[in-house]
C-alpha cells in the first residue's frame, strides 16, 4: 500500500484580505483534504497559528466577522516605528492560540518575518504562537516592530509573500498555496492624489509581484481569491472575503484530490 502523501498549506500576506484563508481552510477541512504542514506570513501568520493551534474555523469566522476597527487599532506615536502598537492584536491572537508555543501545535506551523539588521527571512521557533504571528505581521510604517531575542522583526511578506520553501524542507510532498495578490488595475485619478492607505497597498503588491517573480519555489496548487476590496488592517467585508475563500476553494478540489490519489 502506497504511503500518503504529504501536504503542506501556504498562507500568504495580504492584510484583510487574509480573511479569504479561513474560506479555504472549511473547505479543505470539509474536503477530508490532509494538511500535515502550515506556513504563514504576515495575514497568513495568523490565520496560520490560530489554525495549527485548533481553534475551530466557523466560531473563528463568526467572531472575526464581529471585530471593529476599535478592538484592533490600537495608536501609538510613529516614532516607535508605526501608528499601531499591536498590542490588542497581539492579545487577540494570544487567545485564539490558546497560549500555545510553536512547539505544542497540533501540526508542524512554520511563521516567518524579516530581520531588520540582517535582511534575512527567518522561521521561528521556541516562542509563542501569538509573538511569531504579531511579528510576522509588523507592517512597516503601520505596525511597530517586534523585537525577540535581540533582533528587531518586520513583516515576513516583506521577503515572502507566500513561504513554499519552508514547507519543501519538512518533506511536503504536496504543496497548496493561498495565493492573496491583487489582480485588478491600479487606476489614480488625473485631478487626485492617491490616498496614504492605496499607495501602501499598492507598494506592497508591486514589492511582493516583483519578489514572486525572482523566486523559484514551486506550488501544486495555487487557490488565487480575489479579495483585492478588502483594506490592509480592516475587517469590514469579513464575511464576503470567506465565501470568496470558500468558492475558490471549491474550483481547486478536483486538482488537489487528483494530486492526493
Amino acid at each position: 500500500m502506497n504511503e500518503r502523501k504529504k501536504v503542506g498549506l501556504a498562507l500568504a500576506s495580504g492584510g484583510g484580505r487574509g480573511m479569504a484563508h479561513i474560506g479555504v481552510l472549511q473547505v479543505l477541512t470539509e474536503h477530508n483534504i490532509p494538511i500535515d504542514l502550515i506556513s504563514g506570513c504576515s495575514a497568513g501568520a495568523l490565520v496560520a497559528a490560530i489554525y495549527a493551534a485548533g481553534t475551530d474555523l466557523y466560531m473563528l469566522e463568526k467572531y472575526l466577522c464581529t471585530l471593529m476597527p476599535k478592538d484592533i487599532i490600537d495608536p501609538t506615536v510613529v516614532t516607535r516605528g508605526g501608528f499601531i502598537s499591536g498590542n490588542k492584536v497581539s492579545e487577540i491572537v494570544r487567545t485564539l492560540t490558546h497560549d500555545l508555543s510553536i512547539e505544542q501545535t497540533r501540526i508542524p506551523c512554520f511563521i516567518g518575518a524579516a530581520d531588520l539588521e540582517t535582511s534575512e527571512f527567518h522561521i521561528f521557533e521556541n516562542i509563542k504562537l501569538y509573538e511569531a504571528a504579531r511579528a510576522s505581521m509588523a507592517i512597516p510604517g503601520v505596525f511597530t516592530p517586534v523585537k525577540i531575542d535581540g533582533h528587531w522583526y518586520i513583516d515576513g511578506g516583506t521577503l515572502q509573500e507566500l513561504p513554499v520553501g519552508v514547507l519543501r524542507e519538512h518533506g511536503a510532498d504536496v504543496v497548496i498555496g493561498v495565493d492573496l495578490s491583487i489582480k485588478k488595475r491600479f487606476t489614480v485619478a488625473e485631478d487626485k492624489a492617491p490616498g496614504a492607505h492605496a499607495s501602501l497597498l499598492r507598494a506592497f503588491d508591486m514589492m511582493q509581484k516583483e519578489i514572486s517573480r525572482l523566486r523559484t519555489d514551486r506550488l501544486d496548487v495555487r487557490i488565487k481569491p480575489d479579495v483585492s476590496f478588502m483594506g490592509m488592517i480592516s475587517t469590514a467585508g469579513a464575511e464576503e472575503a470567506i465565501r470568496i475563500g470558500r468558492e475558490c476553494a471549491e474550483r481547486a478540489m478536483p486538482e488537489i484530490e487528483a494530486l492526493l490519489c
